[in-house]
């Protein structure tokens, strides 16, 4: 009886032994997704994680290779660190009642001071892109930053007539993101979206919803940097 068992239980060790070497196999073969450390799931409110799931297919894991050292303003004009060159139409943090009624405002809302048919809109720096949001007229495209001391930060663009870049396309200041609405083309929108929406997100977890879902001040100022203050903190003159 003594020898049954004892061979039984080898058998059975046997066995074992067999399926985990198996299992450990076709692991290794199997192919490896990537996951974006920098994509902290942080407490979120309802509207927001459940815009986020939908937003989240125009999301991709990308990282990118140089350093943002040098910001400029994103428009084509004579001098890229010169405000006055600027028009504020909204600033950060206002009141809006679009899309969603009662919604702080995510960013700034400018345009060239110079009137110009078409105004090209591009990168505050050097970063790649990571989302593309391609519905008219909140197209919208979000490059990924790393900064000297490893911290990631997204700069995001707003309302383009046309995107000219790709997901996963590595970018500088002088490659072109795209263009932005005539006042004539965009009031077949009911809406003035003749300005570049800009943004300075902290984090990526929304996929570009909390835009128009944060309510309060403290909520805004979890997901974004107020973009005219961190522009003029880092743009060189």
């Amino acid at each position: 009886m003594r020898k049954i068992l004892f061979v039984l239980f080898t058998g059975l060790c046997c066995c074992t032994s067999h399926r985990i070497e198996h299992n450990s196999s076709l692991a290794k073969n199997e192919p490896f997704n990537l996951i974006d450390t920098t994509l902290k799931v942080l407490p979120q409110s309802d509207s927001i994680k459940k815009y986020s799931n939908r937003m989240k297919r125009f999301y991709r894991f990308t990282e990118p290779s140089g350093i943002a050292e040098k910001w400029f303003l994103p428009f084509d004009i004579l001098d890229r660190s010169d405000f006055k060159l600027i028009r504020m139409i909204s600033d950060y943090g206002t009141y809006r009642s679009g899309l969603v009624k009662g919604h702080k405002h995510s960013g700034i809302d400018i345009v060239p001071v110079e009137n110009k048919d078409t105004i090209k809109v591009f990168p505050s720096s050097v970063g790649i892109v990571c989302l593309i949001r391609p519905t008219a007229p909140n197209k919208t495209v979000i490059i990924k930053h790393k900064l000297n001391d490893s911290t990631v930060i997204y700069s995001s663009y707003i309302h383009l007539k046309e995107i000219y870049v790709e997901i996963g396309q590595e970018v500088d200041q002088n490659t072109e993101i795209g263009v932005l609405y005539t006042k004539t083309e965009a009031l077949k929108y009911n809406g003035n979206y003749d300005h570049l929406h800009f943004e300075i997100k902290r984090r990526i977890d929304d996929f570009c919803c909390a835009s128009w879902l944060c309510m309060s001040q403290n909520e805004l100022d979890e997901y974004f940097f107020n973009p005219l203050v961190f522009l003029k903190s880092n743009i060189s003159h």
